[in-house]
């Protein structure tokens, strides 16, 4: 069994991946476009039971329990993350629009700023890096067509 390789993501990568940091100016804001909306979202369920499927395999910290809540805390946000990402998409598929899932989206943002807190309570297994930073990448994308003013 190979070794299991830990280190620390640095805050400021937590914090830009999962936030996505930058707000996005009324003149880089997209017109609705559905059809495109829900083939960025169909990005997002595979990559976010990616991301919570890494962070299963992984074992829990050993020592401290801030490390251990956070730990616990951080598989608890990924499930709601993966299971808010599969909602956004299964409703622009059944033609919800803007205004319908402008709270599921809300929702992922949240809960994604309150994961990152947790990342960076933690020491951060060195596999999930790419995860987070595909989850983040598909947010991106859909960021123009939902946000005018940053929400986080």
């Amino acid at each position: 069994m190979r070794s299991r390789e830990r280190g620390m993501i640095p805050v400021s990568m937590t914090l830009a991946v999962f936030l996505i940091a930058a707000p996005v100016a009324t003149a880089d804001l997209l017109a609705w476009d559905q059809e495109k909306v829900t083939a960025i979202a169909a990005d997002l369920p595979p990559a976010t039971r990616a991301l919570r499927n890494s962070l299963r395999r992984q074992p829990p910290p050993t020592l401290g329990q801030a490390g251990k809540r956070a730990f616990w805390r951080l598989r608890d946000q990924l499930r709601s993350i993966d299971s808010t990402s599969r909602r956004l998409h299964s409703a622009l598929l059944a033609g919800e629009g803007h205004e319908e899932t402008f709270p599921i989206y809300r929702r992922l943002l949240t809960t994604a700023r309150d994961a990152a807190r947790e990342l960076n309570r933690m020491p951060v297994l060195k596999p999930l890096e790419a995860h987070i930073e595909t989850v983040a990448g598909v947010l991106k994308r859909l960021r123009p067509f939902y946000e005018e003013d940053p929400i986080l």
